[in-house]
Order: structure tokens, then C-alpha cells, then sequence
């Protein structure tokens, strides 16, 4: 019976993350004491640490511990409470810069075919709008060409196909292209195939 594969090792020099949360924390204080206009060498020693070390845990190659990181906010000025607070991952809205899953507005124009999502979160500033589309099969904007107003359009097909026509063109797309064309493009658009396509879509709006 043949060997089980194993995993190469690491090449020489390269360290691995510890955790994004280390990577994160690390960032924090690497920024504060920069800020500070303060050397790693001082900084460790103050803390009863090796330069190694606080290296380390700047880069996230290491996990802090609690004491370590109670001498480091000390010697930094930063309120300890405010550093474990942001090392754990936030379940809420983050004010309305996130949108969880089944809170997305939806628009359904099921005589179309064609089922929407609102995937953009509350705070976004209004610059791009992103939505996710789902047609049926046959599903389209019907056989008149429509337009929308200034900016720019991009999509990818996720899955399924779509027949795209912008002015004379036609374009046949599948799973895995993307596409972009102007919001005052005159086009149409239709699901060909015999299963469900869908579609991301960033929309830009125009200043006015």
C-alpha cells in the first residue's frame, strides 16, 4: 500500500497566522505604537518582554496573553476593555454597515419571472447599489428594450445562462462570465435555459 501524502513544510523563514483575531489585535498595537513614535526595544522592555516576542504578536504569529496585553495597553495609553471588546465578532448591524442573511429587501416580478434581491446594507452611501437577481426559466424583461438612467452596470453569472441583448448586440452568457454596459444603454434581458439562473449585479448611480 502506497505511503499517505503528506504536507510539504513550511518553506524556511515563513510564518503561518495565528488567528485573524491575533492578526487583528497585532495590527492594533503595531499602529498605536507607531503612533506613538515609540521603538519595539522599548516597548518590550517596558512590558518584560523580548523584542521577539512583541514582533511576533504585532505580526499575529502569536497569541497574547491576558497579562501581556494588559502591560502593552498600559505602556500604549489604550483601554484594555476597548481591545478585548473589538477582538470579538460582532452579531449585530455594525450600525447598518451589514445586512444579515433573510433581512434583504426583495422584489418579485414573478409575472417576468424574475425574482430580486436588495443585497446593499443600510449605511452604504448611495454610490453602488448590489442586488442579486433569480430567473425562472423563460423568465426576461420582455421584448421591448428598456434603459435605466446614467452610470455603469456589472454582473456575473452565478449560475444558469442569460441571453443578453444590448442595442444591436447579443450577447450569450454563462456561468462564470461578467458583463458590464451603461445604465442608459437601451437592452433586454432573458434566462434561455431550462433551470433557474442567477445573477450578481453592482449598479452605480449617477451624481444627478
Amino acid at each position: 500500500m502506497p505511503p499517505l501524502p503528506t504536507r510539504p513544510p513550511p518553506a524556511p523563514g515563513v510564518r503561518r497566522i495565528h488567528s485573524i483575531i491575533d492578526l487583528w489585535l497585532g495590527e492594533q498595537l503595531r499602529r498605536r505604537r507607531q503612533a506613538l513614535g515609540l521603538p519595539l526595544q522599548q516597548v518590550a522592555r517596558a512590558c518584560g518582554i523580548s523584542v521577539s516576542l512583541l514582533s511576533q504578536l504585532e505580526r499575529g504569529l502569536r497569541s497574547i496573553s491576558m497579562r501581556t496585553l494588559g502591560a502593552l495597553a498600559q505602556e500604549l495609553r489604550l483601554p484594555i476593555e476597548t481591545l478585548v471588546r473589538n477582538t470579538r465578532y460582532s452579531e449585530g448591524e455594525a450600525e447598518g454597515a451589514v445586512a444579515r442573511a433573510g433581512t434583504h429587501r426583495r422584489i418579485d416580478l414573478g409575472d417576468k419571472g424574475i425574482h430580486k434581491e436588495n443585497l446593499t446594507p443600510p449605511a452604504a452611501s448611495g454610490g453602488v447599489q448590489m442586488y442579486r437577481a433569480v430567473i425562472d426559466p423563460g423568465g426576461s424583461t420582455g421584448d421591448d428594450l428598456f434603459l435605466t438612467h446614467k452610470g455603469e452596470q456589472v454582473g456575473y453569472v452565478i449560475e444558469g445562462q442569460l441571453d443578453l441583448f444590448v442595442q444591436e448586440r447579443l450577447l450569450k452568457l454563462k456561468a462564470g462570465d461578467s458583463f458590464c454596459y451603461g445604465g442608459d444603454m437601451s437592452r433586454r434581458w432573458r434566462n434561455p435555459g431550462q433551470t433557474s439562473t442567477t445573477i450578481l449585479w453592482a449598479i452605480t448611480c449617477s451624481p444627478g
